[in-house]
């Protein structure tokens, strides 16, 4: 579904502004701090709900203002609709079509949203929680019932611990350790097999990008090798029960992503770092039923200009709408674009230039 027409006002530096956008490729140009980043942060309100940098929404309100506002038009199959995300009072308001929406979920499924940004490349360096989520809102975009079980699973997790930091006995905890196993197999089984769907285009993208084999070992959150879930929660009693929580599950589970069978981060550049992280969301935009919308921030940093074009000639492949910011349009090879818009901003004042 693409994103036709924006209305942002009163959004950090940006007093007002109306855009037409291409279902292909958008390029938005300007100096630093000008507002390239903003818009791209309006479309994740939009489309999610919140900012991927901030999580204090407030803070995006201009100035001496009280309330922002993002309008979007998405077409799907041929129907206009629109959707809207407005901030004041510390409350948020999203509405489709008129109607309120009142789970953010509700909105998420709609669009499937995919954002690149200079700190990305932490999806690669910091702890199993960003690579969980990555996994985890892939699957959601393809499994309709996947959210439904991630949910039963963290539900029937919070009991059991909650028996274990009530000092519960091994019988009182156990009695969760059947229902969390149910919900466990389920949710394992979605991911491993979402993981399979996503080796091709993984494959294909980490050639075209790295000129290497990208691959995703699973680690499902306990000791598969040796033993099973069952086997493990039997294990971990007396140190969950010492802990207050439960040490192993899905909860727990992890992607180590190698090159070349090595571990990035003893051969990766910070540059191929980015261009590992673009393989990662490539192929996740690649493998799903619909293509969605596509951000990356600062396209061209790090990048010379033979990994730009590669880079540029993946995502078209991918079929997504794309978003990208430079400080300079001349830095991104967009001719392969059949359908293409460019944006001049300064100040946060934009203006098309084709």
């Amino acid at each position: 579904m693409p994103l036709e027409k924006l209305k942002i006002s009163s959004l950090r530096n940006i007093s007002d502004a109306n855009f037409g956008f291409s279902k292909g490729i958008n390029v938005i140009a300007g100096p630093n701090a000008s507002g390239k980043t903003s818009l791209l942060e309006a479309i994740s309100l939009l489309c999610r709900g919140r900012s991927f940098r901030t999580s204090r929404v407030d803070q995006l309100i201009q100035h001496n203002h009280e309330q922002l506002l993002v309008v979007g038009e998405i077409r799907d199959d041929g129907r206009l609709h629109v959707l809207g995300y407005a901030r004041e009072n510390k409350k948020s308001i999203v509405k489709l079509d008129g109607s309120l929406l009142s789970r953010s979920t509700d909105l998420i499924a709609l669009q499937a949203l995919h954002v690149i940004t200079p700190e990305s490349h932490e999806i690669l360096e910091q702890g199993p929680k960003m690579r969980r989520q990555y996994l985890d809102w892939g699957v959601f975009h393809v499994k309709p019932g996947y959210l439904a079980c991630w949910q039963r699973y963290h539900r029937v997790l919070r009991q059991r611990n909650h028996v274990l930091r009530q000092g519960g006995g091994r019988e009182a905890v156990q009695a969760w350790d059947k229902p969390l196993l149910d919900e466990a197999t389920a949710l394992h089984s979605h991911r491993l097999a979402y993981l399979e769907s996503l080796t091709p285009a993984l494959s294909q993208y980490g050639q075209l990008l790295l000129e290497m084999e990208v691959e995703f070992r699973y680690r499902p959150g306990w000791n598969q090798a040796s033993e099973s879930f069952a086997q493990q929660l039997r294990r971990d009693f007396a140190q969950d029960q010492e802990r207050g929580f439960t040490q192993s599950g899905p909860h727990r589970a992890d992607i180590h992503v190698t090159i070349n069978g090595h571990s990035v981060r003893q051969i990766l550049s910070r540059g191929q770092q980015k261009l590992l992280v673009c393989t990662m969301y490539l192929a996740q935009v690649a493998s799903a039923p619909r293509p969605g919308i596509l951000l990356i921030d600062d396209l061209p940093a790090e990048l010379d200009p033979i990994r730009r074009e590669k880079l540029i000639s993946a995502a078209a492949d991918t079929g997504a709408q794309l978003f990208v910011t430079a400080t300079e349009s001349n830095l991104l090879p967009v001719d392969q674009w059949k359908e293409k818009k460019v944006f001049h901003v300064e100040h946060g004042q934009f203006h098309e230039v084709v």
